[in-house]
């Protein structure tokens, strides 16, 4: 057994079961790329990236925001 999808009432997908030989495989495989993973960014490699650009970021993070509120 790999991967079993649950299906709602409608037919979408709401869960998954995977099975834990591939739950294992993913984890080792995981561990051993520790750097390559999402939400271990290298913040040496996004240093300086808006030193050149001619932006205001206080008012751009301000109009982000604003863009939440609207919803």
């Amino acid at each position: 057994m790999g991967v079993r999808y649950i299906y709602d009432a409608e037919g979408r997908k709401t869960g998954v079961i995977v099975s834990i030989d591939l739950w294992n495989a993913m984890s080792a495989r995981k561990s051993a790329n520790k750097q390559d993973e999402v939400g271990y960014p290298d913040p040496r490699k996004y240093r300086g990236i808006y030193r050149d650009l001619k932006v205001d970021l206080k008012a751009e993070i301000q109009s982000l925001r604003d863009e939440w509120d609207q919803i």
